[in-house]
């Protein structure tokens, strides 16, 4: 899909929330790149966590599932 025109403003109509996996799935499926993603949170110096992005289709929705990774465990670890 080629954008004809430089996109600047992104309106979401969330009515009843979004969560930040969500949100970061969709801005990478509409182009930003993962790379990018992933040196500006480095920016935050936190550490024990990795990040994953992939590619994934449910129910004929096609989409970018976002994850992160702790690495110290989770609840339920």
């Amino acid at each position: 899909v080629a954008i004809l025109f430089p996109v600047k403003t992104l309106y979401l109509d969330i009515f009843s929330g979004i969560s930040g996996d969500m949100f970061l799935g969709a801005m990478l499926d509409l182009g930003v790149e993962f790379e990018v993603l992933e040196a500006e949170l480095k920016k935050l110096k936190l550490e024990g966590y990795t990040l994953s992005a992939n590619r994934r289709q449910k129910c004929a929705i096609d989409g970018v599932k976002f994850d992160v990774h702790l690495a110290c465990g989770g609840e339920g670890d």
